[in-house]
Order: C-alpha cells, then sequence, then structure tokens
C-alpha cells in the first residue's frame, strides 16, 4: 500500500485495494484472514505485485545491473561469476531486507549460458539457443 500511495492519492481506490488485500482466501476448510502479501489467483495480485517488485526493478537498473522479470521470476545478467555473486548480494540485500521477501532456495543459483537455465517454461543454453521445458511441452 505504500507504494501505491505513493502514486494513487484518490482515497477511494486505495480503500478498494485494501479490501482486496485484506479479504481473505478460501481453502479447502473454509475461510481464512489475510494477514499480509497478495491472495494467490487475485484479479489485482499481478498488478500489485508488479507495483511491489518495481522498487526491485529500479534499484537493480540503477546499481547498473541487467535484469529480465515476469512477475515473480527474474534473471539477471552478469559478465562473471564474481560479478554474479556480488549481484546475488545485492538481490538479497533489496528482496529480503527492503522488501521483506524471500528468495526460493532451489531456484536462486548462479548459472552460466553453457550450463543453463530455466526462465518462464524455457531452458536457455548457450548464448542463442533455446527450447521449451519437457514438463511445458507435456
Amino acid at each position: 500500500m505504500d507504494f501505491v500511495s505513493q502514486r494513487i492519492s484518490d482515497g477511494w481506490v486505495l480503500e478498494a485495494l485494501r479490501s482486496w488485500l485484506s479479504a481473505g482466501v478460501m481453502t479447502e476448510d473454509g475461510w481464512e484472514p489475510t494477514e499480509k502479501g497478495t491472495p494467490q489467483g487475485g484479479v489485482i495480485s499481478p498488478l500489485l505485485a508488479n507495483i511491489y517488485l518495481h522498487h526491485f526493478d529500479t534499484k537493480m537498473t540503477g546499481r547498473g545491473y541487467r535484469l529480465v522479470r515476469y512477475a515473480d521470476d527474474f534473471v539477471v545478467f552478469a559478465r562473471s561469476k564474481r560479478k554474479a555473486e556480488r549481484a546475488l548480494e545485492v538481490i538479497r540485500e533489496i528482496i529480503e531486507d527492503d522488501l521483506n521477501l524471500t528468495l526460493h532456495p532451489e531456484k536462486t543459483e548462479i548459472t552460466n549460458f553453457g550450463r543453463g537455465f530455466t526462465f518462464l517454461g524455457y531452458e536457455f543454453i548457450a548464448w542463442r539457443y533455446k527450447r521449451p521445458r519437457k514438463k511445458a511441452l507435456r
């Protein structure tokens, strides 16, 4: 809400967003209150996630890093392993300290195009080669 209110001053819009965020979620056990974050699958969740993570984009690009982000998935590019390790430190600072989020331990890694990586359902191998993951094809 803090990031939204930096750009939006209309009280009605802010209250509508606050209502969506505090509406709770339906689970197999019934309704549960929402204490933090955006409800997964909520109509406004992708927009709010992008507003929230814009801080990450701005901080990273402001420090000279090149990145690609789609929703909460991102890849940061570096020219050497040492620079990639430093980028990961900066990412942790921003994600964990500034935004109070957690990096997924199994999805967070330093790799290179030779070893390849997966992003948004594609396997990237070498600089110009990509293919859909087998799971995505199924």
